[in-house]
């Protein structure tokens, strides 16, 4: 029994050395593993350029340090030389699209102006179109009032009054065609021009030089530089020429002998 006892006490003791010493393991272990994680942390803060600069002020030097950290710089070299590459060729990409976006908005400011004006324009020829339509309309109207002019006779106070209104309704329609920018083409006496006269006969005239508009039988209208109705004209050939005298008869044979 005390050998068997005895036997036990030693198991239990080396039991607990062993227990220790585990204990102590551990704690070197966990003592060694943090220093040895911040070294590793330590060695990728530091740059492969910094990195060979201690290598060198090893002494000895440290070669395979150096060799290792040589090997990093050139690969360091060669991605930044990648990166170079990638960063030009993305630069000029980029310049061509610039290049082309701005010709594109020339090219769209280009085709606005144009558009722009010819939609001016186009308004302005509907809005002058239209407007001589409407005033072509009222031409026949305005003819009338003209001959109504030159027919009616005043003889009573009540036709005078009659002829004032109607002198006021045809004044009214004249400036409302003013207002549009409408006036008569120039006759009597102006040169006779073919684009905006139409010659209806020919007459001597003491008064009016030839090639000028001694008379006019309907009035012609424009619209700024477009011809809305040429005038209805007589033009002048000049003053008539005086009658030729008849030639005297040449003396006879018979005449001459007698007067010898």
């Amino acid at each position: 029994q005390q050998q068997q006892q005895q036997q036990q006490e030693q198991g239990e003791q080396q039991e607990s050395s062993n227990g220790a010493q585990a204990e102590a393991t551990q704690g070197q272990e966990e003592e060694a593993g943090p220093s040895t994680n911040q070294e590793e942390q330590q060695q990728q803060q530091t740059t492969p350029m910094e990195r060979a600069r201690q290598a060198l002020a090893t002494a000895p030097i440290d070669q395979e340090l150096l060799e290792a950290s040589l090997s990093e710089l050139d690969e360091e070299v060669a991605k930044l030389q990648a990166d170079v590459a990638s960063a030009e060729s993305r630069a000029t990409m980029l310049e061509g699209t610039l290049q082309t976006a701005k010709d594109q908005l020339l090219r769209l400011n280009a085709d606005f102006d144009n558009f722009r004006r010819r939609s001016a324009g186009e308004k302005e020829a509907i809005a002058s179109k239209v407007t001589g339509d409407v005033v072509a309309e009222l031409l026949p109207l305005v003819d009338n009032f003209e001959l109504a002019r030159t027919q009616v006779k005043v003889e009573s106070e009540g036709e005078n009054k009659i002829n004032s209104s109607y002198q006021a309704l045809y004044k009214q329609l004249v400036d409302v065609m003013r207002g549009f920018g409408i006036e008569a083409v120039p006759t009597v006496g102006a040169a006779f021009d073919p684009e905006i006269h139409d010659a209806m006969m020919r007459e001597h005239s003491e008064e009016i030089p030839e090639g000028h508009i001694s008379q006019e039988f309907r009035k012609g209208f424009r619209m700024g530089e477009k011809l809305v109705r040429p005038a209805m004209v007589m033009v002048s050939m000049g003053p008539a020429s005086p009658p030729e005298a008849p030639a005297e008869p040449a003396p006879s044979e018979s005449s001459v002998q007698e007067n010898a």
